[in-house]
């Protein structure tokens, strides 16, 4: 039997110091929502990559600035080593330490994905630091009945490995096969890991989203499913009882 209740997700972060996100369909809404949150409560909150994220005031570049506690460090900071076409790009495991040492809580985009909602990683990715205390996978419902053309970052690299066509129809079975060892789930720790099922207000979601949830605790009992609408700060946690 399926639990279903709602939550704060900022609850299950606030004792941690290194969150990592991975995945697509709404890693970055996750993190600002999360590090808006977390200052409210009083929080030192960095928010960075190890990949690239589109850039918002305020950041520092740690090619061109020393990172330090002191003076003048604000209390929410985005930081990237550069900024390359509008986006910051990823600093190194041992700078993220340091920001350990700044900030109360470090969030990591640790993924790309283009803003579509599906993802298949290429060899490199997804780039998680190793001391990510929790690992959120994050999937777009709204990709339910798109196609595999229209809704996959890295699509050429999906139908090449799996033989499946462009033009497949993403059902629910297409949409659970993309939780698994070589996609999503890739690098992931399973027991640190959070799968978070975004946009379950989008039309073609709205009676898929639970059952794909009852799905994924069927198969990954150990991993929470959360179902979300995050412009709204809307989240709702399945459980199996």
């Amino acid at each position: 039997m399926l639990r279903i209740q709602r939550i704060n997700p900022l609850n299950d972060i606030l004792d941690k110091k290194f969150v990592a996100f991975v995945g697509a369909g709404g890693k970055t809404s996750l993190i600002e929502y999360l590090a808006a949150g977390a200052v409210k409560r009083g929080k030192r909150v960095a928010l960075t990559t190890t990949t690239k994220i589109f850039v918002k005031e305020p950041y520092i570049l740690t090619e061109k600035t020393c990172l330090h506690n002191g003076p003048g460090m604000p209390s929410y900071l985005r930081i990237g080593r550069s900024l390359e076409n509008g986006k910051l790009t990823g600093i190194t495991f041992d700078e993220i330490d340091i920001l350990g040492e700044l900030f109360d809580l470090v969030l990591i985009e640790a993924d790309g994905s283009k803003r579509l909602p599906l993802k298949y990683p290429a060899e490199y990715e997804p780039v998680i630091p190793p001391r990510s205390e929790s690992i959120y996978v994050i999937a777009g419902l709204d990709s339910l009945y798109g196609t595999v053309r229209e809704k996959v970052f890295r699509r050429e690299l999906f139908c090449d490995r799996t033989a499946i066509s462009p033009d497949e129809i993403i059902g629910p079975d297409l949409f659970l096969r993309f939780f698994s060892r070589d996609a999503l789930l890739k690098d992931v720790d399973e027991q640190r890991c959070t799968i978070v099922l975004n946009k379950f207000d989008a039309p073609a979601s709205r009676g898929e989203a639970l059952k794909l949830a009852g799905a994924l605790l069927e198969t990954m009992p150990a991993r929470e499913v959360i179902t979300s609408c995050i412009p709204f700060g809307i989240f709702y946690k399945t459980q199996i009882t």
